[in-house]
């Protein structure tokens, strides 16, 4: 008589596919691999820049750098305008960190600015007057979790060096842990 070999399980092989597979799982919060890609172009105001960016700006983070009173948040203001006449379910979102928003800028930008939350509809730009980074990009990924009505947002920061973290708020300017932008 023969004796059968007991039969071992076969073991699962571990993939590079299936452990990235279970990781996206697990951290799905902290990641966008699962989102729809949206693709939009949002005109500069320019022919020529619009020609540069290969039709105008795209979904995405765009930082505009420059001189003091050269026109950062005139030309941030127009592209704000066009992308609240481009898109349809379309949101503003102004953060005044630096507190410059005249009333003369509001008005030459052509976008209608609302200042409480019962106002802010589609086509609007609500102006959120604060300097502190934690509340600023709080409420930024706030909007952008919680977006059922899938609201597309155009978030303007004016600007990044007008922030300050809450734990330097209290503090003198010898005494501050970060400098311009807390990050």
């Amino acid at each position: 008589m023969i004796k059968s070999k007991e039969e071992k399980p076969l073991k699962e092989t571990v993939t590079s596919q299936g452990v990235l597979g279970s990781f996206l799982k697990a951290n799905k919060s902290d990641h966008y691999n699962f989102e729809d890609e949206v693709t939009y172009k949002v005109s500069s105001g320019s022919l020529q820049f619009d020609l540069q960016l290969n039709g105008g700006f795209g979904p995405g983070l765009h930082r505009f750098v420059g001189m003091n009173e050269g026109g950062k948040t005139s030309e941030s203001l127009e592209v704000m305008k066009n992308f609240l006449l481009t898109l349809d379910n379309a949101k503003g979102f102004y953060i005044k960190a630096e507190g410059r928003l005249s009333p003369e800028m509001r008005e030459r930008s052509g976008v209608k600015f609302v200042f409480n939350a019962e106002e802010w509809v589609v086509g609007t730009c609500f102006v959120f007057e604060s300097n502190i980074y934690e509340t600023v990009v709080d409420i930024m990924r706030e909007l952008v979790a919680k977006n059922e009505d899938k609201t597309k947002y155009c978030f303007l920061l004016d600007s990044v060096d007008g922030l300050i973290t809450k734990g330097d708020l209290g503090k003198s300017f010898e005494d501050s842990n970060k400098v311009a932008g807390g990050c």
